[in-house]
């Protein structure tokens, strides 16, 4: 039996099926981009400007742990920000260099490992990342490397998958009910895209986020959750009408307390 590896399983997801809503167009294309971006900033994470203040980061040198297609390396950019970004899978840094250059966006994008990143100590003044780290196998030296690389009092954004979220419950009960393999296995299909992989996928509480933080070398100002939409509901073609007719004031009021991210914002000591 071949051991299992996370990291190469999150190299084929990602590398098939990159993150966007963009159904029907191709990633790499500028139409691609502009969708999965509208999608991202009006369904998915409306919230993401009230809780990561790209404002602030203009004239800094920022990093971003796993740039994806180069969603958030856009905003950064666009903020007057000196921005690098690193991602495990090589698709990754084409199509965020690809992207970008639709907008006469020159970036700094490379492969990188979150748990073993090439620069030197105190290299940043902020490090973000958004929906990544939850998939790497030791999360602790993945936060020790962000302190690491940031300046003393540099800030750390990061957003994971929350334990304490509905749709975690959802995953938990439906994994109680099937009895289908272990819960890590069933954890692992929420981002199987079809691939045939199953990439690692942790989840933690506030309380887990803050002391993690804490551990590594951080100050912890503060954690927040949010993230649920109609689109995390239990899908079904009786319930899928009704569960879009509800407004999104009423999902954002339930994301603020059982959400799917739990986002932590720290400075480092």
């Amino acid at each position: 039996m071949t051991e299992y590896n996370g990291k190469d399983a999150a190299r084929k997801t990602w590398g098939v099926a990159p993150t966007g809503q963009a159904e029907g167009l191709r990633p790499g294309t500028r139409e691609f981009f502009v969708e999965a971006t509208k999608f991202r900033d009006e369904i998915e994470q409306p919230w993401l400007s009230e809780i990561v203040p790209f404002h602030e980061m203009k004239g800094k040198r920022v990093l971003e742990v796993g740039s994806g297609p180069g969603f958030d390396a856009y905003k950064i950019s666009l903020a007057g920000a000196e921005y690098t970004g690193i991602d495990i899978t090589p698709e990754n840094i084409v199509r965020a260099k690809a992207h970008l250059a639709h907008f006469n966006i020159p970036v700094d994008v490379r492969l990188g490992d979150a748990e073993a990143m090439e620069f030197p100590d105190g290299t940043f003044d902020e490090v973000y990342s958004n929906g990544v780290l939850h998939h790497v196998p030791d999360m602790e030296q993945a936060f020790r490397e962000v302190r690491r690389v940031l300046k003393p009092g540099g800030r750390f954004h990061v957003i994971l998958y929350n334990r304490r979220s509905i749709v975690y419950g959802w995953i938990v009960l439906k994994w109680l009910f099937a009895r289908n393999g272990t819960l890590a296995e069933a954890r692992s299909k929420v981002e199987h895209h079809g691939t045939g992989a199953a990439p690692l996928v942790n989840v933690y509480s506030r309380r887990e986020l803050t002391q993690l933080l804490q551990a590594t070398g951080f100050e912890v100002e503060r954690t927040r959750v949010r993230k649920f939409t109609w689109m995390d509901m239990p899908a079904g073609s009786r319930i899928t009408p009704l569960v879009r007719s509800v407004p999104d004031a009423l999902y954002n009021v339930v994301g603020k307390l059982f959400g799917w991210y739990v986002i932590g914002t720290a400075r480092a000591r």
